[in-house]
């Protein structure tokens, strides 16, 4: 019986361990998603596909957001949705991890989906020249755009903010050498 629990324990540890997926995949980039089809493009072509959705806004009253994702495939089978958004830029080699700008993008685009869908999205896509991060939307995630999302609009109604520069939040910001004030550790 001992034999029994043991192994049971040693077989529920390596499923455990295959079934984990950390939150961010780092990946070689490509732009397509396997077993999917596009269902919305921002590309301004002309409408070829009567099935999918032309370069229009996505809105949410209800999360008080709107955007246009790049792209938005959907799976076949389990007719989940992901949104896919490419960057122009290159990440770091030393460091690699989406901006958090483009992560709270796309975390925008999963309340949007949403809403405007009707399904939760389980994972979106950075894609950026050298690498493609495979982003699950996770309860923490949610959260955090969702706070960053009510402290925009307080500081948009009342007009105040409180600053908190540091290396870790300014290193790949894309104001830190141009209209940032607060900029100022050292280089």
């Amino acid at each position: 019986m001992d034999k029994l629990w043991i192994i049971l324990s040693f077989l529920l540890v390596v499923l455990c361990f295959f079934q984990y997926t950390p939150p961010i995949q780092v990946k070689k980039p490509k732009l397509g998603v396997p077993w999917a089809k596009i269902v919305y493009t921002d590309q301004k072509q002309k409408n070829t596909n009567p099935n999918v959705v032309y370069h229009q806004v996505l809105s949410s009253e209800k999360y008080g957001v709107r955007g246009k994702p790049d792209y938005i495939f959907q799976k076949y089978m389990s007719r989940s949705f992901i949104p896919v958004e490419l960057k122009s830029g290159r990440i770091s080699d030393e460091d690699p991890s989406p901006n958090l700008g483009d992560l709270m993008q796309l975390a925008v685009y999963f309340l949007l989906i949403e809403d405007v869908y009707g399904k939760r999205p389980k994972q979106g896509r950075l894609v950026y020249k050298n690498y493609m991060f495979i982003v699950k939307n996770t309860r923490k995630l949610r959260k955090q755009v969702l706070r960053t999302l009510e402290e925009m609009r307080k500081m948009l109604d009342t007009g105040e903010y409180e600053v908190e520069p540091s290396f870790v939040k300014c290193k790949s910001c894309v104001c830190r050498e141009t209209v940032c004030e607060y900029y100022k550790y050292p280089r």
